[in-house]
């Protein structure tokens, strides 16, 4: 007896699958085996635009999390240079303070490692506290750039979690599609040996899994080497 695909088979290994039986339907030359195999072409389809939509929400989800990255490693460049001109002024204005000031009496390490989701809210604090640095201070200019970057970085933020949350609805699809073709698969099987036959419907289908100790049992041994 043929051998159905699983509810847990990867969508690879369905594609794979459905491609077979298409082609073993065919070689049989019987028209209603070949009518009832390419039943499976509508769902099969689906699953194609599925995973093409999922791979490409995996993408987005990387290409959102270099974009956050790279607005965290700004606002890290900003809060060093802010530190910098602070720790200048104090060092030609004895006792003025303006480093321990802004910081907090923390190094700007602290600001720069702590959790990239949680960075923009220190910086807001920092540049709260900025507020009360004398005039001509160095440091002024930059606060507005603060606060334009701890934007930046938590607009990043969001952007990467809808990307993720898009990705996750997009699996889900995949598995609503995949399943929608193993069961058709399985249809097919029982639909094909009704109007032609069981041996018919053997021959549309191919082997999926090897005998125990003959192949490993995994996707790669599913296809003979080429050239065979």
């Amino acid at each position: 007896m043929a051998q159905m695909l699983s509810k847990t088979d990867s969508p690879a290994k369905v594609a794979r699958a459905v491609r077979r039986h298409i082609r073993l339907a065919k070689r049989t030359g019987h028209p209603k085996a070949i009518e009832l195999a390419l039943r499976i072409d509508a769902p099969a389809a689906a699953q194609k635009t599925a995973v093409s939509a999922a791979n490409e929400a995996a993408d987005a989800v990387e290409d959102a999390f270099d974009d956050w990255s790279k607005a965290d490693a700004a606002l890290d460049r900003l809060v060093k240079r802010a530190h910098r001109r602070c720790a200048d002024f104090d060092a030609d204005n004895a006792g003025a303070g303006t480093a321990a000031l802004v910081f907090a009496g923390v190094p700007p390490s602290v600001v720069t490692e702590t959790r990239r989701e949680e960075e923009p809210d220190i910086v807001a604090k920092l540049v709260a506290r900025g507020q009360k640095l004398p005039e001509g201070h160095l440091a002024i200019p930059l606060l507005p750039e603060l606060t334009a970057a701890a934007d930046a970085s938590r607009a990043a933020e969001r952007a990467w979690i809808d990307a993720y949350q898009h990705a996750e609805a997009t699996k889900g699809a995949v598995d609503v599609a995949r399943l929608g073709v193993v069961a058709q698969y399985r249809d097919n099987f029982i639909d094909i040996g009704r109007a032609a036959g069981p041996d018919v419907a053997d021959a549309c289908f191919p082997t999926l899994r090897r005998a125990a100790g003959s192949v490993a049992d995994d996707d790669e041994a599913e296809d003979p080497p080429k050239g065979t």
